[in-house]
């Protein structure tokens, strides 16, 4: 498997090594993942059922409207912000070990 990481331990082409990621980067990039997109689904819902009757909408069909909306938006700002977090060190992957030496042979 071919993964772009952060070579700190000085691995060279064809070793094997042990990858490891920091457990609160990748909580956050889990939470932004999975859990933001669901929180503003959810969030878009309840704040269309609360407004439909206001301008004067059928109140399932303006929650599901808001709803996606909202689901679309946090879809769009998670691509965006991903962007911005892969240039980071602390969310890419970082060698820890060499597991095993390369032969000298490997290109």
């Amino acid at each position: 498997m071919k993964v772009e990481s952060v070579n700190t331990v000085g691995a060279k082409k064809g070793d094997r090594v042990v990858l490891g990621f920091k457990s609160s980067s990748l909580l956050k990039a889990t939470f932004l993942l999975y859990v933001f997109p669901i929180l503003c689904l959810l969030a878009g819902a309840v704040g269309g059922q609360e407004i439909a009757p206001h301008v004067g909408m059928a109140p399932s069909g303006f929650s599901a409207v808001v709803g996606f909306l909202c689901f679309f938006i946090a879809i769009l700002f998670i691509r965006a912000k991903g962007n911005q977090l892969a240039e980071k060190k602390d969310y890419r992957p970082e060698i820890i070990r060499i597991k095993k030496v390369a032969s000298e042979n490997i290109d």
